[in-house]
């Protein structure tokens, strides 16, 4: 009776130990199942992370390429608008001479004409401007008074420069100049016309070039085609 106890207590024992080994056993498996689960999970839910910044990398570098084409824009690379040119014809000696000229508008004295080439026209000051040719340039003043004395303007400039200074006929001289009033006067190798005229536009035109150098004609040209702003 003793032994039949024994045993079933043993047996007993046995299936407790069985029992309590598969109880162990089983929440490792389970929890490495829901570690490999929430790992799979965790990758799944990295990618979107993973792949933003790509997308922002790529929206940076859109960016910057439309602000590159923006300042290559504003660095000029787009072609200038091209100004109006024209042909000017004028007497230098003996001779016709017809050369290309461009429109120029001085934002000085506010008026616009046509500059040939190989001449710049530059701001003097406030009440100037002048054309410029090598040794050789023209002063042009826009006359603002309504009662213009003319002929008084002309004289007192051209004695500044040489009191011996000679009234000449202006009907030699192109349109629109033939009514103006027009001195000359010799100094330190120069010679300087002096023009006061109500065309193109009320103005006082003082030539300087040296002697022997023929431009008046090439500034009247000019000159005639100056329109105010």
């Amino acid at each position: 009776m003793f032994r039949y106890w024994q045993s079933l207590i043993s047996i007993v024992a046995a299936a407790a130990l069985l029992a309590g080994c598969g109880a162990d056993s089983s929440p490792p498996d389970k929890a490495e199942a829901k570690a490999k689960q929430t790992a799979s999970s965790g990758e799944h839910r990295t990618h979107p992370q993973a792949t933003e910044p790509a997308n922002q990398n790529s929206t940076a570098a859109g960016g910057q390429h439309s602000t590159g084409n923006g300042q290559g824009k504003t660095a000029g690379d787009e072609p200038a608008s091209s100004r109006p040119t024209t042909s000017l014809s004028y007497q230098k000696g003996k001779q016709i001479v017809t050369g290309t000229a461009t429109l120029t508008v001085s934002d000085n004295q506010h008026f616009s004409l046509y500059v040939l080439d190989g001449w710049t026209l530059d701001a003097e000051e406030p009440n100037a401007d002048v054309l410029l040719h090598g040794k050789t340039f023209a002063r042009i003043r826009l006359l603002h008074d309504k009662e213009i004395d003319y002929e008084q303007l002309a004289k007192e400039h051209a004695q500044a420069v040489n009191i011996s200074a000679a009234r000449r006929q202006a009907a030699q001289l192109p349109a629109p100049f033939q009514d103006a009033v027009w001195y000359t006067a010799q100094a330190d190798g120069v010679t300087v016309h002096v023009i006061a005229s109500a065309q193109p536009s009320p103005l006082l035109l003082t030539v300087h070039a040296p002697d022997g150098e023929d431009a008046l004609g090439a500034v009247l040209a000019m000159v005639a085609t100056l329109q105010r702003q």
